[in-house]
C-alpha cells in the first residue's frame, strides 16, 4: 500500500461529512450536541455544537471505525449520461463569460492539451466530447473529476469547472472527498491515484485504464 493513503486516511476522517452512515457503524459512540456557557449577563445559554462533533476523526477508535465504513462503500454515483442544454442554456453557456465551453477552451489553452489528448485518456464518445466543447451537453460531475486528474488540473480549476454547472465538492459523498484530497495534494500518479479510488471503492470515473 502507498505510504499517502495514511494521510488520505486522516484527512477523510476529519472532512467527511455524512454522518448519517457514519453514526449506525458499531461501536460509534454519538457525541454530545447541546452545550452550555454562561455570557456576560450571567446568565446559563444553551447552544447546539456544530455538525463535525460527530466527524470520525472526533472518535477514540477511528482507525477501526474507518476499517468498518471502508467495507459498506458502494459508489452509487452512476452518470454516465449527459445533460442536452436547452436552447436558451447554449446561448448563455456559448456567449456569457460563465459559461462552461468558453471557459473549458480557457482551462485546455491553460494546461497545453487538446481534443485529442482528451480523448486519449477519457472514456467518451468522440461526438459527445465535440458536444460538450460546443456547449450542448452539460458535462457530469464524474467527467470533471476525471478530466481534472487525468489532465493534473489545479484544485481551483476543477472547482470552478464544478460551479460553472452547478457542481461543488459534496463532503457527504465519498467520492467528492477522496478526489478533493488528491487534487488538493496534487496527486496524479495515476498508479496513485488508482491506489486511492481502489482504498475508497470509488467507481464510474471516465479515466482510461
Amino acid at each position: 500500500m502507498f505510504e499517502f493513503i495514511s494521510d488520505l486516511d486522516e484527512y477523510f476522517s476529519k472532512e467527511y461529512a455524512g454522518y448519517d452512515k457514519l453514526s449506525v457503524l458499531p461501536g460509534y459512540k454519538m457525541p454530545m450536541m447541546q452545550a452550555t456557557k454562561v455570557d456576560e449577563f450571567g446568565r446559563t445559554i444553551s447552544y447546539t455544537l456544530p455538525p463535525d462533533t460527530m466527524a470520525l476523526s472526533k472518535q477514540e477508535n477511528k482507525e477501526a471505525l474507518l476499517e468498518a465504513l471502508k467495507e459498506r462503500m458502494v459508489d452509487k454515483t452512476f452518470s454516465f449520461s449527459f445533460s442536452i442544454l436547452s436552447f436558451w442554456g447554449r446561448i448563455k453557456q456559448f456567449f456569457s463569460k460563465y459559461g462552461l465551453a468558453k471557459n473549458l477552451k480557457k482551462m485546455m489553452a491553460k494546461y497545453g492539451v487538446k481534443d485529442e489528448d482528451v480523448l486519449a485518456q477519457i472514456d467518451i464518445a468522440p461526438e459527445i466530447w465535440k458536444g460538450i466543447r460546443k456547449g450542448v451537453f452539460l458535462p457530469t460531475k464524474n467527467l470533471i473529476f476525471s478530466l481534472g486528474l487525468t489532465l493534473q488540473m489545479s484544485y481551483t480549476d476543477v472547482n470552478a469547472l464544478l460551479n460553472l454547472c452547478d457542481y461543488f465538492f459534496d463532503h457527504t459523498i465519498v467520492k467528492d472527498v477522496v478526489i478533493e484530497y488528491l487534487l488538493s495534494r496534487k496527486i496524479y500518479n495515476p498508479a496513485m491515484v488508482q491506489a486511492a479510488l481502489e482504498e475508497y471503492k470509488v467507481a464510474n470515473l471516465f479515466i482510461k485504464q
